[in-house]
């Protein structure tokens, strides 16, 4: 039975793997499914669908981690994910705050579970830092300033009245989720990770990515594209690299390595 908060990009039950993308403040799954629709057939991709955009328009924002977190832990269980199968979470910028949480609660409830973690695009932030989100509120003109920033929304969305207030809004929400999410906080956990990102990404220090080992007990790589904030959907390399983690996984080989 489908699940709404996390949809299916093409279904495979053959499939050694299954993959989950989750997305960035202010986006949908609508850019991940086009990602999932390009892997092999030995991949099963799912894309998480955060509440009030896409499939979910009509249901609230919501800005709450822990009931934004239980939602997709109950997804993961219905649709049956990293049960007899391998799980790989792909988070980028703020799915990489979630895809973390995932991780930590996932691989505690259910510790037999072969759990993978991509962290992309994304700073450590700890529960004590500062600068991990903007500060809130935000007003509509610095948060449009923020996502003409990040290039991620199309020229003629923020040019249309209408679709410009409504991506406000939702962005508006999902760095207060972002926001909450770093004050969790954060256990180290016994699990691999690779962090990657854009080289040419400006609000995302490479070493900012590294200092992602702080919170894991075990090896965490490093990989770099050619791209800015949103470089998974423009580099050539990504989706044959991410191939490569993933079919790792499946022969529960070090799916971190290189």
């Amino acid at each position: 039975m489908p699940d709404p908060i996390l949809s299916l990009a093409q279904r495979r039950p053959g499939a050694a793997v299954q993959l989950l993308f989750l997305h960035h403040a202010g986006g949908s799954s609508y850019p991940y499914l086009q990602i999932g629709n390009q892997l092999s057939a030995s991949i099963e991709p799912f894309c998480l669908e955060l509440a009030g955009r896409g499939s979910r328009l009509l249901e609230p924002l919501q800005a709450d981690p822990e009931l934004t977190l239980s939602g997709i832990v109950a997804a993961i269980r219905h649709l049956g994910l990293g049960r007899d199968k391998p799980l790989l979470l792909f988070g980028h910028s703020l799915g990489a705050e979630l895809a973390y949480q995932l991780a930590d609660r996932l691989q505690r409830e259910s510790p037999q579970m072969v759990l993978g973690l991509i962290l992309s695009a994304r700073s450590f932030v700890g529960p004590d830092a500062k600068g991990g989100a903007p500060s809130m509120p935000m007003s509509n003109a610095e948060i449009l300033h923020l996502l003409q920033q990040y290039e991620g929304t199309p020229a003629e969305v923020l040019a249309d009245a209408e679709l410009r207030q409504y991506v406000i809004g939702v962005m508006r929400n999902d760095l207060a989720l972002l926001a909450a999410l770093c004050r969790l906080p954060k256990p180290i956990l016994p699990l691999a990770a690779h962090v990657v990102g854009g080289d040419g990404d400006s609000r995302v220090p490479v070493s900012r990515l590294a200092d992602w080992e702080r919170v894991f007990a075990a090896l965490v790589t490093q990989r770099l594209f050619p791209g800015g904030h949103f470089y998974l959907f423009s580099s050539p390399e990504f989706i044959p690299w991410l191939e490569e983690r993933a079919h790792k996984l499946a022969r529960q080989e070090p799916v971190f390595s290189g």
